[in-house]
């Protein structure tokens, strides 16, 4: 502990620039961890001996490995046990969540994952560059979205995701709300699917509400984000005593026979026509004739009577003369009778239906933003690959599990280190020790650059296993 206060003290002293001294500090600091980490890594990895060989394995020998964690980059030694009939091992690396042929740790990819969410690559590569300790391009930035995003997507659509669930969940309501969103690709045009499900309301005061969200689901397939919260719904809850209140556009994919399709049995259903846009349909439409726009939506949405709302179509259809009458403004009220006839009965409005609950439905296309500000503009262009990536990290955010599905994979590899004050007292006593600086083990190695001198491997291969 004296000399490490000691080197701070120099260094303090030594440097006149304040930046330059606090770089120099923060290196410093950072190289002590490195230190203490490599030790403790090592320590471990001698403590798991008697407990790896207790199931059968041997040590083959001591390999190198470097990791890049969220407190900068570290080398470590680590034994690598050999079971006949079973795969090669290296317990130390299981235990940290240390994968296989991927250089960075788990908090390192998150706190990557994190800045991306809301930054372009290269953005995020200056972030993490400028405040962490460790350094990173904007290429890898995009690999380490890729692979998380297929990393998380392989474990979302596991059969065994929902194992741990004991008890389903029994709601009186539950909102379920879809839509899907175009962004640009960089060989086609891509398009994303999302589906939201909230719970209940919570009543703040008279006039304030707020919605409590249970789950969303993004996907560039639509298929998939199907089958996931199908599988969710089926799992998570029992619907038998629940009302499903749906909303959506009406497009391909989002009629109320597909929510029937998500929610299965339940004791109501009832499907909504969105209510924005139906009236963008209406005003698209009747471009050619605005001052029939609002009669139509009052005949429509506020009043719901067919009669009116087929007179007022007639009375449209009437008035197609001169500069009016052409075959594209006969076309557009033609789809427009048929689109409004098609979706009569989900068009009722809410109050209409007596439910006994509240409205809360309609707020899909405003949360979309939370996609449609990273994906979209600023010339912006995505591969399937990135697109899906970057959709399921901010899924992962906007859930707030972007930690459990990163990390479930090693959910095994945990340490008893106590309580907290005895964690403490542990760093204390291993400051005090003099960290002073070592060679540490030679490794000898023989290589053979010739074809069938496999007895120079062999002998290569027992130099390799002396210093264990």
């Amino acid at each position: 502990m004296e000399s490490i206060i000691a080197d701070i003290v120099k260094i303090i002293k030594s440097e006149n620039n304040v930046i330059a001294r606090e770089k120099t500090l923060m290196c410093y600091f950072f190289d002590l961890i490195r230190e203490l980490m490599t030790a403790a890594l090592e320590e471990v990895d001698a403590g798991l001996v008697e407990e790896t060989k207790k199931q059968g394995y041997q040590i083959e020998k001591k390999n190198k490995r470097s990791v890049v964690t969220a407190f900068g980059e570290i080398s470590y030694w680590r034994r690598r046990y050999v079971c006949p009939g079973k795969k090669a091992k290296y317990p130390l690396d299981k235990l940290m969540g240390y994968d296989k042929y991927k250089r960075y740790s788990v908090l390192a990819v998150k706190d990557v994952l994190q800045v991306s969410a809301v930054a372009t690559y290269r953005n995020t590569a200056l972030a993490v560059n400028t405040l962490s300790c460790f350094k990173i391009s904007h290429s890898q930035v995009g690999k380490l979205i890729v692979q998380a995003g297929k990393q998380i997507k392989a474990q979302q659509q596991s059969e065994e995701r929902y194992d741990g669930i004991t008890q389903k969940k029994k709601v009186p309501v539950l909102y379920l709300e879809g839509d899907g969103v175009v962004i640009k690709g960089t060989k086609k045009r891509l398009e994303f699917h999302r589906y939201q499900v909230c719970e209940d309301i919570i009543n703040l005061s008279k006039t304030r509400r707020k919605r409590v969200q249970a789950k969303e689901f993004v996907s560039l397939s639509r298929l998939d984000a199907l089958q996931e919260i199908k599988a969710y719904l089926a799992n998570a809850y029992d619907l038998s005593d629940t009302l499903i209140i749906s909303n959506a556009d009406g497009g391909a994919g989002y009629a109320k026979k597909d929510f029937d399709e998500i929610v299965g049995y339940c004791r109501q259903h009832e499907h909504f026509l969105d209510v924005f846009h139906l009236n963008k349909k209406i005003k698209d439409r009747l471009g050619f004739m605005p001052a029939m726009q609002s009669k139509l939506i009052s005949a429509v949405e506020f009043k719901y009577d067919r009669h009116l709302t087929d007179v007022i179509l007639d009375t449209i259809e009437s008035n197609l003369v001169d500069e009016l009458n052409t075959p594209e403004n006969h076309e557009n009220l033609r789809r427009l009778r048929s689109y409004l006839h098609r979706r009569w009965v989900d068009i009722k409005p809410f109050k209409m239906r007596h439910l006994s609950v509240i409205k809360a439905i309609g707020c899909c296309e405003s949360n979309h933003r939370k996609y449609t500000y990273r994906v979209k503009g600023q010339g912006k262009y995505w591969s399937e690959d990135g697109a899906e990536g970057i959709l399921r990290v901010l899924t992962c955010i906007k859930n707030n599990e972007l930690e459990y599905w990163l990390s479930s994979e090693f959910a095994g590899g945990q340490l008893d280190i106590g309580d907290q004050e005895d964690l403490k007292g542990a760093v204390r006593a291993s400051l005090r020790k003099t960290h002073g600086v070592h060679l540490g083990i030679h490794h000898g190695a023989i290589e053979s650059l010739t074809a069938g001198h496999s007895y120079l491997d062999d002998f290569s291969r027992k130099i390799n296993q002396i210093n264990i």
